[in-house]
C-alpha cells in the first residue's frame, strides 16, 4: 500500500502564508514520510511551467511521487478550459492522475446529468491526448453523492480515461481491479484500508494536517501487520 496526501488538507496554513508548497512537500517527506502526494490546483502560488517544473523536481529530489492533482469542479457545464488547465498542470508535475468530482443537481437534474455526461466525453479526450487519467471521487451534494451514482454517470461517459475513485470502504474492487487510487479519511479504520488497498495507493485526506501524522503511522502498522499475517 502506498499512501498520498492532498495539499488540500494544508489549505489553512498554505492560504495563510505559513507554509509554502516546497515546504509542504518537505514536511509530506521529512515529518509524515507518504509515499506521494496530490497538488491542490487552488494552492498553486503560480502555474507557469518554470515553477511547475521546479515542484516536480522538489518531489522527486525528496523521494515523492508527484502522483496526482486535484481539481474540483472539471465536469461542471461552465468549467470552459478548467479541464485542458488541470491536464496541462498535471503533465507538468508528472502526474498519472487528476482527481475532480461530479456537479451539483442543480435545479433540473436530468439535464445537469447530460451536461456532466457530455463534459466526461470531452474530457476524456483531452485526457487521452495528454496520457494522464482522471479519477472521480463521490462528494455529498453532488450528481455522484455515492459510488454507485459515480459509476453510472461514468457508464454513459464510456472513457477508459475517466474512472471512478472509491473509497477504501466502499464494497467493490480491489486493488487488482484496475482502480488507479482509493479514497481514505484519516477516521476510517486502518486496518480495513490496508486490506482494501493492499498493493495499490490510499489518497489520505484529513480535516486538517495534525491529523495525518497519526493516521498514516495506524495505516502503515495496520499493512505491516497484514504482511506479516501473510508470510507467517
Amino acid at each position: 500500500m502506498r499512501i498520498a496526501v492532498s495539499s488540500s488538507t494544508f489549505r489553512r496554513p498554505l492560504a495563510a502564508a505559513e507554509l509554502t508548497q516546497l515546504e509542504w512537500l518537505e514536511a509530506c517527506a521529512s515529518r509524515l514520510g507518504v509515499d506521494g502526494v496530490l497538488a491542490d490546483v487552488t494552492d498553486f502560488p503560480r502555474r507557469d511551467a518554470e515553477y511547475v517544473a521546479q515542484l516536480r523536481k522538489v518531489a522527486i529530489d525528496l523521494a515523492l511521487v508527484p502522483f496526482g492533482i486535484d481539481a474540483a469542479g472539471l465536469l461542471d457545464p461552465d468549467a470552459g478550459g478548467a479541464g485542458d488547465a488541470a491536464l496541462a498542470l498535471a503533465g507538468g508535475f508528472g502526474a498519472a492522475i487528476v482527481r475532480t468530482l461530479l456537479p451539483v443537481p442543480g435545479d433540473v437534474p436530468p439535464a445537469a446529468f447530460a451536461a456532466a455526461v457530455a463534459a466526461g466525453k470531452a474530457l476524456g479526450r483531452a485526457a487521452k491526448t495528454a496520457n494522464v487519467t482522471v479519477i472521480v471521487a463521490a462528494a455529498a451534494g453532488t450528481l455522484g453523492d455515492d459510488l454507485g451514482s459515480v459509476k453510472r454517470l461514468l457508464k454513459d461517459v464510456d472513457s477508459a480515461w475517466l474512472r471512478p475513485c472509491p473509497r477504501a470502504l466502499d464494497p467493490g474492487p480491489g486493488p487488482r481491479d484496475r482502480v488507479p487510487a482509493f479514497a481514505a479519511s484519516s477516521t476510517d479504520d486502518p486496518r480495513a484500508v490496508a486490506e482494501r488497498a493492499a498493493g495499490g495507493w490510499v489518497i489520505l485526506d484529513a480535516p486538517a494536517p495534525e491529523a495525518l501524522g497519526p493516521a498514516i503511522a495506524a495505516l502503515r502498522d495496520a499493512a505491516a501487520r497484514l504482511q506479516l499475517g501473510a508470510t507467517s
